[in-house]
């Protein structure tokens, strides 16, 4: 494995990779730009396409290639490689292991294989179904936004897909293990096909492949026995390749845009996801069969802390929404929620004019003010809503990290229930004191940026120059030991250890475009001495 990553790392240039997530410009021999991993004004992200490395003078995250797409996309190291491989047109070779057997990977390989063609079979249907393609026509998806997102459609027969995919070579087990088919209680060793009658909207992992779908009910099995409602949405089970809590419909394809507008659209159908991007948001993302979890956030969060949360206007979804908004709070999010008409929801609005969706994006109420206003219709009368405030709004003031925020907060909510801003204040100081009890105390807030610059704080002038030779240009060792001293030299050396990498940047960055390094070595290692000729003529007058 070693020699397979040094080879993707000989072949890829770390810029390129990174400058697809980040705006970058050169610094030196180095470049530059704001770092992804925390919030900042200055540019402090260093990337060094020489050593195939990047630091943050900031908060201090670095590392290589790998551990950049880890971070940014919330991926694996085997995900991570596989993908970058792919880019240098690098071919893996199998490899075994205690951490993952042959046969685990070949199996992952092997589903695959079965998702890819499972959703081409999905697509092919659909082509020739006139009936589904003028229904998707009616809820206003076009054409392009059809073959985009490769929908497809499941025939309403109870084997038509696991046929296809026998025919293929694939076996009823693999059908099963990926999710396409379920095993017959009557017939051992036969399957049947999980969609039928549905339209498929594929699933597709951070690298674009598909890993699972969810199928959306249009007709049932003609002669079935099953009388009752069916489901208006079933999704794959969880496999080796789809876990729910991890995965966002459609973030394969906003990942850049959320980047680059620094917002998300989180809505809940699929609909929902396809026309939002068709009408012109390219950074929505759905869930995927399930509620919106911490993993979700966590994953988001990478990209971007500007939540803006797109309900569906019925009861359940102002619950599930109350749910999302107080979790995302708490993870420092800055949360949204667009008012929509009564009984219409982003699908319904892309549909009837994309620039209604955009304009309820775009006003969106933040989500303290939403659901005071969205949970008033429900309350009997004025003591009714403010036990509903009180239980379901002051735990969202409560969540928010602004102090500033929370002032306005408590104005805002005092006005509306006609109490007091000190009642509430009050009130607040309760909640606050209960979500202490339940996670077991006050979280601290750990400043890696602060640590890091503390760290530079205590170096003097003298010794960061030192240091960024020492560092950067390691071939003039010999006459900075001339200079300083060798026993001085090594105890400089071991106490700069932890920054020798941001260290190595700054050195970077006085490279210019047409000066060598050993020039600006040449220079530094003169002001060295010219700095330790005024300290060594400060000591005669001490």
């Amino acid at each position: 494995m070693d020699d397979e990553v040094q080879q993707i790392k000989d072949r890829i240039n770390i810029v390129d990779i990174v400058g697809q997530y980040m705006t970058l410009r050169r610094a030196g021999r180095s470049w530059t730009g704001k770092c992804p991993f925390h919030k900042e004004r200055t540019p402090s992200f260093h990337v060094s396409p020489e050593r195939g490395t990047y630091k943050c003078f900031g908060c201090g995250e670095g590392g290589d290639v790998f551990s950049f797409v880890q971070k940014m996309d919330g991926t694996d190291f085997v995900t991570v490689l596989r993908q970058l491989a792919e880019k240098a047109g690098i071919k893996l070779e199998p490899r075994s292991g205690k951490a993952r057997a042959p046969e685990e990977k070949e199996k992952e390989e092997r589903l695959r294989e079965v998702c890819e063609a499972a959703v081409a079979f999905f697509e092919q249907v659909l082509s020739a179904r006139t009936e589904v393609l003028e229904y998707l026509k009616n809820r206003g998806v076009h054409d392009d936004t059809i073959k985009n997102w490769c929908l497809g459609y499941a025939p309403a027969e109870w084997e038509s897909l696991s046929k296809h995919l026998r025919s293929l070579g694939i076996s009823p087990d693999e059908i099963v293990e990926a999710g396409f088919g379920i095993k017959s209680e009557k017939r051992p060793g036969e399957v049947f096909d999980r969609f039928r009658g549905r339209i498929i909207f594929p699933i597709f992992d951070v690298a674009g492949k598909p890993i699972a779908v969810s199928g959306r009910f249009f007709e049932k099995v003609p002669g079935g026995r099953d009388d009752g409602e069916p489901a208006k949405y079933v999704n794959s089970p969880e496999t080796l390749l789809f876990k729910k809590s991890r995965t966002l419909y459609g973030l394969d394809r906003a990942r850049s845009s959320i980047r680059k507008l620094d917002c998300i659209l989180l809505v809940e159908g699929q609909f929902d996801l396809v026309l939002a991007h068709q009408s012109g948001l390219p950074f929505a993302v759905a869930l995927s069969g399930t509620a919106l979890t911490p993993e979700h956030l966590s994953l988001l969060g990478r990209l971007s802390k500007r939540l803006v949360l797109a309900l569906d206007a019925d009861q359940a979804g102002l619950r599930s929404g109350l749910k999302s908004a107080h979790m995302a709070l708490t993870q420092g999010f800055d949360v949204k929620v667009p008012v929509f008409p009564e009984g219409k929801d982003p699908a319904d609005l892309a549909r009837e004019n994309p620039e209604l969706l955009k304009a309820a994006v775009r006003t969106s109420k933040t989500a303290v003010e939403f659901f005071l206003d969205a949970l008033r219709p429900a309350a009997r009368d004025a003591r009714a809503y403010a036990k509903i405030v009180e239980v379901s709004v002051l735990p969202l003031v409560a969540a928010v990290g602004s102090s500033i925020e929370q002032e306005q907060y408590l104005r805002l909510i005092a006005g509306r229930l006609g109490v007091s801003e000190t009642a509430i204040r009050t009130e607040l100081g309760k909640v606050k004191a209960q979500s202490r009890e339940m996670v077991g105390g006050p979280i601290s807030w750990d400043s890696s940026e602060i640590q890091q610059r503390g760290l530079e704080s205590d170096l003097t002038p003298l010794e960061r120059k030192i240091g960024m030779v020492l560092f950067g240009w390691s071939q003039e060792r010999t006459k900075l030991e001339s200079l300083v001293g060798v026993d001085v030299l090594a105890e400089l050396e071991r106490r700069l250890q932890p920054q020798a990498e941001s260290l190595r940047f700054r050195f970077d960055a006085e490279v210019g475009e047409h000066t060598s390094e050993a020039v600006i070595a040449e220079d530094m290692l003169g002001e060295i001495a010219r700095q330790q000729e005024k300290e060594r003529f400060k000591m005669k007058f001490l």
